[in-house]
């Protein structure tokens, strides 16, 4: 049996590694892309829930360090994570009034990405990103002049 050999010309050897070598930074970045993208999405995904954490504590009524311990607790995986409560439920907080934790984190990339990016892009987009989350709730604390909210079992003995 006679073994066909490639019809390849001397002056073709070697056009494969030049144009693996060509496109292989763009595979690179599309991969470490990839990976930095997920897990700064991870990472704004983890603070919102930790912002909502420590707003529906603070709309409870509880304190400011136990508020930024909750969100510190909730943020697993991130750290350091700042917490600020911009505005908390006091004891007899009516109608209207919200509790807003605002929770913030330094994401660092861990493949060249962000630098390669800083190059072409914008200033601040380098090594680091700042990424913010904002937890809003509505009040849970009862005011003194609002009756609290029962099935009327308590009027009805009263009155008894």
């Amino acid at each position: 049996m006679r073994r066909r050999h490639a019809a390849t010309d001397p002056r073709d050897r070697g056009s494969v590694a030049v144009e693996f070598a060509l496109l292989l930074p763009v595979l690179l970045l599309i991969i470490f892309g990839v990976i930095d993208f997920g897990r700064a999405i991870n990472a704004q995904i983890t603070l919102t829930q930790a912002a909502r954490e420590g707003a529906r504590l603070a709309s409870l009524g509880a304190v400011n360090p136990a508020v930024q311990n909750r969100v510190t607790l909730a943020a697993t995986n991130l750290s350091p994570v700042t917490a600020t409560v911009t505005s908390s439920c006091l004891p007899g907080a009516g109608v209207g009034v919200d509790a807003v934790v605002t929770v913030s984190y330094t994401f660092t990339f861990v493949t060249p990405v962000g630098a390669f990016a800083a190059m072409f892009g914008s200033a601040s987009f380098g090594s680091t990103l700042a990424l913010t989350a904002t937890g809003e709730m509505p009040c849970e604390t009862l005011s003194a002049g609002s009756p609290a909210l029962c099935c009327g079992c308590c009027a009805a003995t009263s009155a008894a």
